[in-house]
């Protein structure tokens, strides 16, 4: 199987990794003008989100560059006279965005709840578009077996592995991503936020196991990948934001069904003995 790494732009080659991440910050833009009208938010509310939206994606990158820094790669590297190595990982990306949502909701109307049930969903989305980047790019490739795909010569993968096939284990993670999308269009909207933190915090951690790369050491554990602890934290991070919604749920119906009781709101079988 050919691997094209770069699409031609007016007589220059960009890499496909930066084509799909585009693509993927496109898809975030468009979900939330979508709603934005599907729910009606007031104006101020919408003014809010569009106000914090360009510093989320600003600290996710910069979280993003320093895990990699920290657990998968070398400082020096970055100043390096020789080939410079500057990482990504999306997984850091995840912790700064949804680090910087907790505490802006902190003081916006809307809330941090709102925030994560609103904006965690299109994750999905945009990082199944990012992993066809990576699979097309040659990083976070799979371990060598029969069945896979070969890179060509000066791809990251060939200085690796040589010719070898090896896993397209981000072909894989983009479908588990695109499933977990669906799933989520059709969860109640308060849960939406938990159920892709336990979603992806799932799928990255199985998936590591299947990787080929260099994937770094976390506070000197060997066993696990620095992307498999921080999937870790995604996964209990997900079970809290579960309880809460589920408590906030199990609370607004309490009162509602206590305000149906009361004098002021009569209840349906009062109203009937009434007219009889």
């Amino acid at each position: 199987m050919s691997i094209v790494r770069h699409v031609n732009f007016f007589g220059s080659q960009t890499p496909w990794y930066g084509v799909c991440a585009g693509i993927g910050l496109l898809a975030i833009g468009m979900w939330m003008l979508y709603l934005f009208k599907s729910l009606k938010l007031p104006e101020e509310r919408q003014n809010e989100i569009l106000c914090g939206f360009p510093f989320m994606i600003i600290t996710g990158v910069a979280c993003a560059l320093l895990v990699d820094a920290l657990f998968t790669g070398d400082w020096r590297t970055w100043t390096a006279n020789g080939e410079r190595r500057i990482g990504f990982t999306f997984t850091g990306w995840l912790f700064g965005a949804l680090l910087f949502l907790f505490i802006y909701g902190r003081f916006v109307s809307c809330g941090r709840m709102f925030l994560m049930n609103m904006l965690l969903p299109v994750f999905a989305l945009a990082q199944a578009i990012g992993r066809i980047g990576c699979f097309l790019g040659g990083c976070c490739y799979g371990f060598p077996c029969d069945f896979g795909v070969s890179y060509p010569p000066g791809s990251y993968p060939y200085s690796m592995v040589g010719p070898a096939k090896v896993f397209p284990v981000q072909l894989v993670e983009s479908g588990c991503l695109f499933a977990l999308f669906g799933l989520l269009l059709c969860v109640p909207f308060r849960f939406r936020g938990a159920v892709y933190l336990l979603g992806v915090g799932t799928i990255r951690f199985t998936l590591e196991f299947f990787r080929g790369d260099v994937r770094g050491t976390m506070f000197g554990m060997t066993v696990l990948s620095p992307q498999q602890i921080l999937s870790i934290a995604f996964f209990v991070a997900g079970v809290l934001l579960w309880k809460q919604a589920y408590d906030c749920a199990k609370d607004n119906l309490k009162t509602q069904l206590q305000s149906d009781d009361s004098p002021n709101f009569p209840s349906v079988k009062r109203k009937q003995s009434k007219e009889r």
